[in-house]
């Protein structure tokens, strides 16, 4: 898989983000090689995350290419995020390196991300180690569905982003109380957010946002 997301931001001119995030949706299901495609209105209590998401999985990093320079993109999705109609927004290309699909999940529930940049200068050794230990949390947090650690390849936006590492739960309750409250996630992985912390290699401006879904997105 090969991974697309768009944070949007809309200015009171740009129009209404249910709106947008439904013709991104649909117009995004006519793009090749799309094996998952979903927008929504970014949910209250969100860092960073602007109005609306926009994230679409494709079967390889040659579909997501050839989405990007496509007439329909230049065309149709051009036109909807386009800075002169006040629309601004961070895009980011990863892939997954560290993954779990298996729960499935054919209902509703949210998907959520942490998008971050890993300071420059950071070893190879600590990046390593930052992500052992982010992966480690689903083992301990039942509330996480499908999940995925994923490196960006490319992105534009309000920083140079180095990961994605994005969960799926049936609710924003198994987000904001299993995952946050988890002991892993405060006495292990917060390390290496906390600037009073030695091991800090997270850049402090993140994105942490969820939006609703109807099915997983995460394959």
């Amino acid at each position: 898989m090969f991974n697309l997301l768009h944070v949007v931001n809309l200015s009171d001119a740009a129009g209404d983000a249910d709106a947008i995030a439904a013709r991104l949706a649909e117009i995004g299901m006519t793009l090749p090689g799309v094996v998952t495609n979903a927008a929504g209105k970014t949910l209250p209590r969100s860092l960073n995350g602007e109005h609306l998401m926009w994230r679409i999985s494709f079967a390889t990093e040659v579909d997501h290419w050839a989405a990007l320079s496509s007439a329909t993109w230049r065309s149709e999705i051009d036109p909807l995020l386009d800075p002169a109609s006040g629309v601004s927004f961070d895009r980011v290309s990863y892939r997954p390196s560290l993954s779990d699909a298996s729960a499935g999940r054919q209902k509703e529930g949210i998907w959520r991300c942490l998008t971050l940049s890993v300071d420059a200068g950071t070893s190879a050794a600590e990046i390593i180690q930052f992500e052992k230990d982010t992966a480690l949390m689903p083992a301990h947090v039942p509330a996480i569905r499908n999940w995925a650690l994923c490196k960006v390849v490319a992105s534009t936006g309000r920083r140079n982003w180095t990961h994605v590492w994005e969960q799926e739960f049936d609710d924003v309750a198994g987000l904001e109380g299993p995952y946050m409250l988890d002991p892993i996630h405060w006495g292990l992985v917060d390390g290496w957010f906390d600037p009073e912390c030695p091991q800090r290699i997270v850049d402090p401006f993140l994105i942490h946002a969820a939006f609703a879904i109807k099915q997983a997105v995460i394959a």
